[in-house]
């Protein structure tokens, strides 16, 4: 942790943007007004948002590394399971016998068996050659996402850029009947403004009325996901968490030198659950990035991506896993 403690924020960044916030609040809260009057399908979305906030929904596509078995169903994380398709076998019992990786591990000691043996058998199984069936399925997660809504994302369309990115990953998680939740933090607060639901159609809806302004509470964006989170694990155990975090991670707010270690022991208390991070960072690439999104990441090993690189087709292709 010592490294923490070097960690610096550029004196120039002033965390106090009061008088930018005010105009980038009052323009992003009109743009809201207006969208609120809009159909909320597909083709206006695009419109609205643009093909800059489009992303590649690949990147909701995690690889669990775990080995517990899960009885939910859906279509985008294979998981192990009593039900599912037979994909390798293993020696330990589970009353689900694999028959051709058993014939298969008799098979060398068949002609001594059958020398050796008082009965006349076709085929010689004895209990070290029994191998058992082990099952995977695809079941479905439960994605969380939390939205800087912010005043510093009102700057250069980030607001927009991340809506975007929000209606692109909302379509697939639609497809992949995934549950959808959303986090917004803005002012002194982060706020459940979506439960899990299986409604995409309301999380859209939310999004679209989402203002900006005021500081960034990002410790407790944090502490709000996880403590949502625990609370629907207890309830669905089998669930996949995933934590989808857009924002440009500045720390507009009154830190000191605890604050990048005060949001480092939040990210591990997520990591420790099992929870799957994904960074989305708004944050322009500048000679004063700060770039709190991009350290935390590189630290604790959590997908990162930069909103500029998302939006761009040469680098979407690299994303297809």
């Amino acid at each position: 942790m010592e490294e923490n403690n070097s960690f610096e924020i550029p004196q120039n960044q002033n965390m106090d943007e009061n008088s930018e916030t005010e105009d980038e609040e009052n323009e992003d809260n009109n743009n809201n007004e207006n969208s609120n009057n809009q159909n909320t399908s597909n083709n206006i979305f695009e419109e609205q948002f643009g093909a800059s906030g489009k992303i590649n929904p690949k990147i909701l596509d995690i690889k669990l590394n775990d080995r517990i078995e899960r009885y939910s169903s859906g279509k985008r994380v294979s998981s192990y399971s009593s039900k599912g398709s037979y994909v390798k076998y293993k020696s330990n019992s589970n009353n689900d016998i694999a028959f051709d990786a058993t014939i298969k591990a008799s098979a060398p000691y068949q002609k001594f068996r059958r020398e050796n043996s008082a009965k006349n058998l076709s085929l010689y199984i004895e209990s070290e050659d029994m191998k058992y069936k082990v099952k995977k399925k695809n079941i479905s997660t439960h994605i969380m996402f939390g939205v800087d809504a912010s005043g510093s994302m009102g700057v250069l369309k980030r607001m927009e850029a991340s809506k975007g990115a929000i209606v692109s990953l909302l379509m697939d998680a639609y497809q992949n009947r995934d549950k959808v939740s959303m986090v917004a933090f803005r002012k002194d607060k982060a706020e459940l403004v979506v439960p899990f639901t299986n409604s995409v159609e309301l999380a859209e809806a939310n999004l679209i009325g989402l203002k900006t302004g005021g500081r960034t509470p990002l410790y407790d964006a944090f502490t709000k996901a996880y403590e949502t989170f625990e609370i629907e694990m207890r309830k669905n155990p089998n669930m996949i968490p995933i934590l989808v975090m857009i924002s440009d991670f500045k720390p507009n707010v009154n830190i000191n030198k605890n604050y990048f270690l005060e949001i480092c022991e939040i990210v591990e208390k997520l990591l420790e659950r099992s929870i799957n991070l994904i960074f989305i960072d708004t944050e322009k690439k500048s000679f004063v990035k700060i770039g709190i999104g991009e350290k935390i990441a590189k630290k604790y090993g959590i997908e990162y991506y930069n909103i500029e690189n998302l939006t761009d087709n040469d680098i979407l292709d690299t994303l297809v896993r």
